[in-house]
């Protein structure tokens, strides 16, 4: 039996027949030189658990590459998916994630293609990528938005009515993407989760410059010492939120210091001179010469991921966070012949602003968001080693104090996962269903006062902790099982 479509004239089509129609329609954007080609619309039946959808895949100019797809079952729902690290490619697996669950879905590569445009040299202008200035807009907010604003096109095209509701769904760059859109185009979503955003990325991207000369040489922590800076870490500050977990609730609370807390050379496990010194950069912050603190430190509880993303020349510079730097973000670009071992604390922060103001999205002002009745759910691991989770904490605070406390939690609210790593992983409670929570609060608006996370291993929920709208966090109530959420409740710091 062949699928109809009712369309909004009373004409139906089979489901196919409709899709391979979007070939012809013309889909125009209100941006300004954001032409739309589609390249392909066809029907791709069920395979596995992915339902039947049709497929539509096409460009925005320049180079935006898209892809939408609509499944046959529709739950009446749009959600958008975001990008990780530099983007440049389309988050599929997101995309038929959604679309499993009934959701037309969309995601786009932001506007260069990462195997042929490596970390950020997508934005260096050079006579063979003469659009490199409007490929970093697009990567900063435009294409997300121009993606967005052309699905909602292509999904009442198809099934002959809009979304009834229009969700964000995003980790990492997801996350900055998300909260670009909140504060440049609230009009394009109802509902956001936010997961470890960048809101701050040149100043992240700063302090992988900074974090990179504190382990220059002599300096640098080897991956077979984090066992015991992990060990020292938890060993002093575990227990100080009243109960002996292996997690910490608020390393704002750890009073850890290097220099008095671990082993000097001479015994074994031990740390040098220098070692402790560089230490004491990583986890004091990015600061001048004046010691003006440019960016916030490492937060304590991330430490045995380190030499994933963190220490050691390859790692802490990342080639990602050396070429942002380099081809997009310092003015004027300095090029590729440019270092790390360059970057000076005092002069080169100035010269991040006009990238900051397109690339950050620290605009404290939701009124927009809140007005047309969206809703935010934010969050971040409180072990996130990639992106420093203190900037979004001071975002929401600045929220906060821009529209009142209420105010703010009517619309808006901040989840910090202790001992999580980026966006998941860790020894903490960070399996959560965020997008059911936000479409709760939108749909029927129930707010999240609390929401129950879970530590996943082999398949098997070995714990379960409340997660606390900020700044609230989970209290042993005195008895029973540390590993059950029962056993808990959301209270003041």
């Amino acid at each position: 039996m062949r699928k109809l479509l009712w369309l909004a004239g009373g004409l139906a089509l089979s489901a196919g027949d409709n899709c391979a129609a979007l070939l012809s329609k013309k889909f125009k954007l209100r941006e300004p030189n954001s032409a739309v080609t589609i390249h392909s619309a066809a029907m791709t039946p069920a395979q596995g658990n992915l339902p039947a959808h049709c497929d539509v895949r096409g460009v925005i100019w320049p180079e935006a590459k898209f892809a939408i797809k609509l499944p046959a079952e529709w739950n009446e729902r749009f959600q958008m998916v975001g990008n990780g690290g530099t983007a440049g490619n389309i988050s599929m697996g997101a995309v038929d994630g959604a679309v499993r669950k009934g959701f037309a879905s969309a995601s786009t590569d932001t506007g260069h293609d990462v195997a042929k445009e490596p970390v950020a040299t997508f934005a260096w202008v050079t006579p063979e990528n003469p659009h490199g200035k409007r490929k970093l807009i697009d990567f900063a907010y435009l294409s997300v938005h121009n993606t967005a604003a052309l699905a909602k096109q292509v999904v009442k095209a198809y099934y002959g009515k809009p979304a009834r509701y229009s969700y964000w769904v995003g980790c990492s760059t997801g996350g900055r993407q998300g909260m670009q859109e909140a504060q440049r185009y609230p009009e394009d979503f109802d509902g956001y989760v936010i997961g470890a955003p960048g809101l701050y990325l040149t100043g992240n991207v700063t302090r992988r410059m900074w974090v990179a000369q504190s382990q220059m040489g002599e300096a640098g922590i080897q991956p077979d010492q984090l066992p015991a800076l992990a060990e020292a870490v938890m060993a002093k500050c575990d227990a100080i939120d009243g109960v002996k977990d292996g997690l910490i609730d608020d390393p704002r609370k750890c009073q850890f210091d290097p220099k008095r807390d671990l082993p000097r050379c001479g015994t074994a496990p031990c740390f040098t001179e220098k070692q402790l010194d560089g230490l004491s950069k990583i986890y004091g912050g990015v600061r001048n010469s004046k010691g003006e603190l440019l960016f916030p430190g490492e937060p304590f509880s991330g430490e045995p991921v380190w030499a994933e993303n963190l220490i050691g020349p390859s790692k802490v510079v990342l080639p990602r966070s050396e070429s942002q730097m380099k081809l997009a973000m310092l003015d004027p670009p300095p090029g590729p012949s440019w270092s790390y071992t360059m970057f000076n604390f005092d002069t080169d922060p100035p010269r991040v602003a006009k990238a900051a103001a397109m690339l950050n999205p620290r605009n404290p002002d939701l009124s927009k968001v809140k007005k047309r009745g969206g809703k935010i759910v934010q969050y971040s691991g409180w072990g996130d080693q990639q992106v420093n989770p203190f900037p979004g904490i001071e975002y929401y605070e600045a929220v906060a104090g821009r529209m009142g406390q209420n105010a703010t939690r009517d619309f808006y609210r901040l989840f910090m996962v202790p001992g999580m790593y980026h966006c998941s992983g860790g020894p903490g409670c960070g399996s959560v269903d965020w997008l059911a929570a936000v479409m709760d609060w939108v749909e029927k608006g129930i707010a999240p006062e609390q929401l129950i996370g879970a530590h996943v291993e082999g398949g098997k929920t070995t714990r379960t902790r409340p997660l606390c709208p900020y700044p609230q966090v989970a209290k042993y109530k005195g008895s029973g099982s540390i590993d059950d959420a029962a056993n808990f409740a959301c209270a003041a710091t």
